[in-house]
């Protein structure tokens, strides 16, 4: 037992208080990184879209039109930002447009 209760609950109170504030910035965390795979995942999204309707595009009633496809793919990537999470949209397309085209991945070589 101390001498001061005074103290005793002060610091009681004390304690509560930095636990909340430690769950608070715990919760905080989870938001941000919610918030973050929320705008990967859009940025996903739209650049499979814009890939889809690049693809759509350059189709013609006997085949496939691989000039008009680059052109549109080339003119999405063209729009779409450098930085931030929107830029993650580049490499869908990339890996995206060399799938549709069958281009080999980089760094692999075939056996």
């Amino acid at each position: 037992m101390t001498k001061n209760p005074v103290h005793d609950i002060d610091t009681r109170y004390i304690r509560q208080i930095q636990q909340q504030q430690i769950a608070l910035a715990v919760i905080e965390a989870e938001r941000d990184a919610a918030l973050r795979d929320r705008d990967q995942a859009r940025a996903r999204s739209d650049a499979m879209a814009k890939l889809i309707d690049a693809l759509l595009g350059s189709l013609r009633p006997y085949g496939f039109n691989r000039k008009r496809f680059l052109s549109a793919i080339r003119k999405a990537a063209g729009t779409v930002p450098d930085q931030g999470p929107d830029a993650l949209q580049h490499a869908v397309l990339f890996d995206g447009s060399n799938r549709i085209l069958g281009a080999r991945p980089l760094g692999r070589v075939r056996s």
